[in-house]
């Protein structure tokens, strides 16, 4: 399962792109298998592992797209995402949520894809 690939890129201004955010662990294992949960919880631990390369934290994150295997689970457990935002001290970005009908790593309910704004 292991591919090249970049979790952060910054553009030539200001922004960071986040791609590809799963709840998997450093070897493509997926966390929290059928827990959408367990899932939104390691996905942001992950982000925000990522931000902090970039001296971010979540408050510099201004738009989402979350592409999930199930729409329903997903907004059953959005509370937690609104959770671990308010623990950050930030606002939830913009999002947008598309259900799809895979996602690379079988087991994978939930893919997100960031963007943040660098502190200026």
């Amino acid at each position: 399962h292991k591919f090249g690939m970049s979790y952060l890129i910054r553009s030539s201004g200001p922004t960071l792109h986040m791609a590809g955010i799963l709840s998997a662990d450093e070897n493509f294992d997926v966390f929290g298998e059928d827990d959408m949960a367990a899932q939104i919880k390691r996905i942001y631990e992950r982000m925000t592992a990522v931000l902090a390369k970039a001296d971010c934290t979540l408050v510099n994150v201004v738009s989402e797209i979350s592409f999930t295997t199930d729409i329903q689970a997903l907004a059953v457990a959005s509370g937690v995402r609104d959770e671990i935002y308010k623990a950050a001290g930030a606002a939830p970005p913009v999002a947008t949520a598309v259900q799809v009908s895979a996602l690379y790593l079988p087991g994978a309910m939930l893919e997100i894809q960031a963007t943040a704004e660098l502190s200026g």
